[in-house]
């Protein structure tokens, strides 16, 4: 079982304040206590990352979730908040942010790809990438696409 970092109640609660810059370390405090623990403290890792992940502005944290976790199950938990993103509100992001965001997801993917060790260490995780990015094309040319 991997160690876990203690944490309080109220420092997992802190992963809920969008105002300010997000603690790194304590998301992946409280992911690794959700899937490695078990009784209280993980039952509190379970509802601060299920209200996280259900959180409007979630997405706006993937970014950096992504390029700054040292924890895997954290950046899948990021990849979680993109799909729910694409799938209930893409359309309504702005034109600028839903290319920003396609443009990150291409960058990532090319930046993982281009190191032969580094693709057969994180094959899964640039699947799970490649994924989204036909999401994002589905979700964006589903009204072009013709009725059968």
């Amino acid at each position: 079982m991997a160690s876990v970092s203690p944490f309080s109640a109220e420092q997992a609660m802190r992963l809920l304040d969008f105002g300010n810059k997000m603690d790194m370390s304590l998301l992946d405090s409280v992911v690794s206590c959700f899937y490695n623990t078990m009784g209280p403290q993980q039952q509190v890792a379970q509802q601060v990352l299920t209200q996280f992940r259900e959180h409007p502005e979630a997405w706006t944290r993937v970014d950096s979730i992504l390029e700054l976790s040292q924890n895997q199950e954290a950046k899948y938990l990021a990849l979680q908040i993109l799909e729910n993103l694409i799938k209930t509100r893409w359309k309504a992001l702005p034109q600028d942010q839903r290319e920003g965001i396609r443009k990150y997801i291409v960058g990532l993917v090319i930046k993982l790809s281009s190191d032969q060790q580094t693709l057969q260490q994180q094959k899964v995780y640039i699947y799970k990438l490649n994924i989204i990015l036909v999401q994002v094309r589905l979700v964006e040319l589903a009204p072009h696409a013709s009725v059968i």
